[in-house]
């Protein structure tokens, strides 16, 4: 199966009303553990905040540009970070194994739209292609992680942290996960989590999932946001090799507006428990599948 340049792989996922809903985590006492789960895949993820960018060399005379290829292509290369993301969900680049090359999915244990305080896994997952799937099975050496959910029928579950977003800001926009009408949205508790880039795992730390829950019972998260912070000291050590970046390998915190190395005029650093880094928040949308696992 082809690993795709950038996809989420392990979802560890807290809290953001017009003043966020903040659950009493600490009233969760123990997990029920129900299978089989309500599952959902991605079906789109697209980073807002930061943006990731690259120096392109161009023949002199002309001057070397520094290329945000967040959203759009990469000049000579072809693709976006978004956008490669999007082709790992909806393609399989290897038709011998049948799969579709990349697959997020959250495993809801049960699915409690109440309010109610509950366990959710979130993870990796084999889903069978064409795209969408009629199944997703367990990933061979998988292990989801577990997390705990609640769901509010009113205000904000998850926003932006105050002034950690870029200046300017990036368009389009960071979407918050909030309640809209009779849909409820849920919050995880924030702990840590990994994210894949381009076969490199990448953590962060007071990860949180949120999403609006869509039907009832629910048959689609819509407006999800998935945050967490990535330390400026694991950046600099997290080589990505691509044919695509210059001498075929970069440190990540390059590619990031601020880093060391970086080319834009930009600086997207952010401060969290007195460390610099920078804050990641992704959107998504997920739609459930069947999940053939326990």
């Amino acid at each position: 199966m082809r690993r795709p340049y950038a996809s989420i792989c392990a979802i560890a996922l807290s809290g953001a009303t017009f003043a966020q809903n903040v659950p009493d985590w600490i009233a969760l006492d123990g997990f029920e553990f129900a299978t089989p789960p309500t599952s959902f895949r991605f079906i789109d993820l697209d980073l807002r905040d930061p943006h990731v960018y690259l120096p392109i060399v161009l023949p002199p005379p002309l001057p070397t540009i520094c290329s945000d290829f967040t959203d759009n292509a990469l000049p000579g290369a072809g693709f976006s970070f978004n956008g490669a993301i999007q082709q790992s969900f909806g393609t399989d680049a290897d038709p011998a194994d049948g799969l579709l090359d990349a697959s997020s999915l959250l495993w809801f244990r049960p699915l409690r739209q109440d309010g109610a305080l509950a366990r959710v896994d979130g993870g990796s997952a084999d889903c069978v292609a064409p795209a969408p799937p009629i199944s997703c099975a367990p990933t061979a050496g998988g292990v989801p992680r577990v997390a705990q959910y609640a769901a509010f029928s009113m205000g904000t579950c998850l926003a932006p942290r105050a002034g950690t977003l870029g200046a300017p800001p990036y368009s389009p926009a960071v979407t918050s996960s909030a309640a809209v009408g009779t849909e409820a949205c849920f919050t995880t508790a924030p702990r840590e989590a990994l994210f894949e880039f381009d076969g490199v795992l990448v953590p962060l730390i007071d990860a949180q999932v949120a999403a609006r829950f869509v039907g009832q019972p629910a048959n689609a998260l819509a407006d999800g946001l998935l945050s967490g912070f990535l330390r400026e000291t694991d950046a600099n050590q997290i080589l990505i090799a691509n044919p695509s970046l210059p001498g075929g390998s970069a440190t990540l915190a390059s590619l990031l507006a601020g880093g060391s190395g970086n080319c834009s005029a930009r600086n997207d650093k952010d401060s969290h428990r007195g460390e610099s880094g920078w804050w990641f928040y992704f959107n998504f949308n997920a739609t459930t599948v069947n999940f053939t696992g326990p």
